[in-house]
């Protein structure tokens, strides 16, 4: 993604994570290619933003939560916040 994008898509990232109750002030870019892979702090959140036109994200879900049922090493699915797309 380039600069601006970023930019607001971090700031999406941290008022999604406020209007589901998470306590979300600071974030750090891990990751930035056609999607964005961000850690949101203090609430220790780790968030995929992708562009709107990227309709896989349910598919990633049910495979995150596939993956973490068998003890693989990937991320669990935030359990404060419903398994979906925001």
């Amino acid at each position: 993604m380039q600069e601006p994008d970023v930019r607001r898509a971090v700031a999406a990232a941290m008022a999604v994570a406020a209007s589901v109750g998470l306590d979300a002030r600071d974030a750090v870019v891990l990751q930035n290619s056609n999607k964005l892979t961000v850690r949101l702090t203090p609430c220790e959140v780790l968030a995929r933003i992708a562009p709107p036109a990227y309709q896989v994200a349910q598919l990633e879900i049910e495979i995150a939560q596939r993956l973490a049922e068998t003890a693989s090493p990937v991320a669990a699915l935030e359990p404060r916040a419903a398994p979906r797309p925001y």
